[in-house]
């Protein structure tokens, strides 16, 4: 059997409320709304969730960052605290991040229902600006919800017109811990931010206690907000995932969520027929040996 401890590492894999802040402003973002796991069957009482700081000024930047427990309740953290370096952030190059997974420890009397707030504080080493963001977590009963891959969605945002719009794609794995299984389950997909989303919705088909659904999960996130130049902020926000608690066949309760961060492309450069991102004598080349062709 494996110790409390090492379950807690292998948790704390990392999964996604608004907009990010203007230009210019060094950033944080907490995984929204994440499941605890207080019900049988659940080894340890545990949420993974994800820390993301970006560098969103010029130049090199070293963040010192701790988690915060608002809710009074006794949540804990692993790692509670620690140091992170984005990158460099040169003048004309998409915003650096760097995603931190962690896991929250719930208490053991975390009542059925309830949601506990906590929230990071981050701190510029060198200038002590302190900026921080926040989150929550809540138990489930019936249903649980894991993404795969990697904790947080990227998603191309274009730079100017002449880019096509992109999209990144997630994926679920919904186990049965609870429910019958008899009737399967209807979840919606409820984008936060400049985000959408297709398809709304994902039906999962009848699987009996215990048992886990992929196939056909699938999801894909877009960006719809305003374009942003590639020294702004990047765009933050979450995929909401709801459940129908009341029979009414309208999903209305949140039961976890997956961090999406719009991921600035680098504007284009005129030129460069090649594509290496530098337009020189291979690029004249190109247009010389194709000059005077007819193109239909």
């Amino acid at each position: 059997m494996k110790s409390i401890s090492a379950l807690l590492v292998a948790g704390a894999i990392g999964a996604a409320a608004t907009a990010g802040p203007p230009a210019g402003e060094n950033t944080c973002h907490l995984t929204w709304d994440k499941q605890c796991c207080p019900v049988p069957g659940c080894n340890v009482s545990i949420a993974p969730g994800v820390l993301t700081i970006c560098n969103t000024k010029p130049g090199g930047a070293e963040f010192m960052w701790e988690l915060i427990d608002d809710s009074g309740m006794g949540l804990q953290f692993l790692p509670s605290s620690g140091f992170a370096a984005p990158g460099n952030n040169p003048t004309g190059i998409p915003t650096p991040c760097i995603d931190i997974p962690f896991t929250v420890i719930c208490p053991p009397n975390f009542p059925l229902g309830s949601v506990a707030d906590y929230s990071a504080r981050v701190t510029k080493v060198g200038t002590n600006e302190t900026f921080g963001c926040s989150g929550n977590v809540r138990n489930f009963t019936e249903w649980k919800i894991d993404p795969v891959g990697d904790p947080v969605i990227d998603v191309p945002v274009a730079s100017d017109a002449t880019q096509k719009a992109g999209a990144g794609r997630g994926q679920l794995v919904v186990s049965n811990i609870g429910s019958s299984g008899k009737d399967g389950v209807r979840f919606s997909i409820e984008p936060m931010g400049d985000f959408g989303v297709s398809p709304s919705e994902l039906v999962i088909p009848p699987i009996p206690p215990g048992t886990s659904y992929s196939i056909d999960s699938f999801f894909d996130v877009f960006y719809v907000g305003a374009r942003r130049g590639v020294d702004a902020s990047p765009p933050m926000g979450d995929i909401l995932f709801k459940i129908d608690t009341d029979g009414d066949n309208v999903p209305d309760t949140v039961i976890g969520s997956q961090t999406v961060r719009g991921v600035l492309q680098p504007a284009p450069c005129p030129g460069d027929i090649n594509n290496d991102g530098v337009v020189d004598t291979a690029d004249l080349g190109i247009l010389i040996g194709a000059f005077g062709t007819m193109c239909f």
